[in-house]
């Protein structure tokens, strides 16, 4: 190739990432610059759009957390709980290491007065800096405010391809079907995608092939030593230094049979010991409300709550904010012994359900 040829090749590449940059900028499909007004905007790709939402949406309040926190209802907790503004920045199967990155991301653009957190014990599993994906696989320059690091996203052909697809989408078809994905109040909510399941028979598969629970999870220490770091590493430090911000922290109510599995498993001690650890150790925070909602019996038990051996439906996710807001649940420093989980025989005691 001659010189004249190879500078006409640089060129027009050149020219052609200037221009899907600027489309990109345009665009902004994961709302980096600006909140947009001129294509409808779902609610999905969390760990992308959580950075954009925590610079550029106005809110007060946070819900954090996996997607155990993903269908509590936003309107509901303004309602409740008089979250002015609130917002959801969950990530689905998130380390605490992850979540802790959007906290402080909001933090730095928001004025923050509530955050709502589930604990849930896999977050807390492995290294303190553990990315569910793995190295590499978790967008930093996104939730940064270094312009230097920006062509990651604007000159992406995977941030092309969203833009397209977004500025593509029909805005009117989409307000005529008020599709819940597009609904602030619903964002990120999954709960509809299974209304129409059999969840008992689910439950029953997930139980009877329960050497696969949190199975993508296997190769992280889960021992006592490891939750505490991950704790004293990602969410205490964050609390220590916004005592301005109120922390409610909720144990959610996974069902019986996955504290079941931790048990044959030999790991729900050293899990029950880190939720009194957190207990006792939060409980000298002004800012800070424990809610533990595993010791229920009647909510854990009755598997009609539930999708699998987590993930409980919308109608306990209302519930836990009716009961925050009467204060039942709230856990201090000499009640903590009402986190040991009583287990009957649960084959014997659920099977077979009617």
């Amino acid at each position: 190739m001659n010189i004249k040829k190879w500078i006409k090749t640089y060129f027009s590449i050149v020219s052609i990432i200037i221009f899907i940059s600027i489309f990109n900028y345009i665009v902004d499909p994961y709302q980096q610059y600006r909140i947009t007004n001129f294509y409808p905007l779902p609610y999905e790709k969390e760990r992308e759009l959580d950075a954009g939402m925590a610079k550029n949406f106005q809110f007060d309040s946070v819900v954090l957390g996996t997607s155990m926190m993903q269908n509590f209802s936003l309107k509901h907790l303004q309602k409740e709980l008089d979250f002015t503004k609130p917002i959801k920045l969950t990530l689905a199967g998130s380390s605490i290491y992850e979540q802790s990155v959007i906290l402080k991301t909001a933090i730095k653009h928001q004025k923050i007065k509530n955050v709502l957190i589930g604990i849930d014990f896999f977050s807390y599993y492995g290294d303190i800096k553990r990315l569910k994906h793995g190295e590499n696989n978790f967008p930093f320059y996104l939730y940064d405010d270094n312009l230097f690091n920006d062509y990651k996203y604007l000159s992406s052909f995977d941030t092309l391809k969203r833009s397209i697809k977004l500025i593509s989408k029909n805005k009117d078809k989409i307000k005529e079907t008020n599709n819940p994905l597009y609904n602030y109040d619903y964002m990120y909510e999954w709960h509809g995608k299974h209304e129409d399941k059999n969840t008992i028979d689910n439950i029953r598969k997930k139980w009877v092939n329960r050497e696969k629970f949190d199975n993508e999870a296997k190769h992280f220490e889960k021992k006592f030593i490891y939750l505490k770091n991950n704790f004293e590493y990602n969410l205490k430090p964050l609390i220590e230094k916004n005592q301005e911000i109120k922390f409610i922290i909720i144990f959610p109510p996974y069902s019986i049979l996955a504290y079941k599995v931790y048990q044959q498993r030999g790991e729900l001690e050293d899990f029950l010991k880190f939720k009194q650890y957190i207990i006792v150790n939060l409980s000298k925070f002004k800012n800070v409300e424990v809610y533990d909602f595993g010791y229920d019996n009647s909510i854990s038990y009755n598997l009609h709550n539930y999708y699998d051996l987590y993930h409980y439906n919308k109608k306990i996710s209302n519930w836990m904010i009716s009961q925050i807001k009467l204060k039942k649940y709230l856990v201090t420093k000499e009640q903590n012994n009402k986190s040991n989980i009583f287990l009957k025989d649960v084959e014997e005691y659920i099977f077979p359900l009617k």
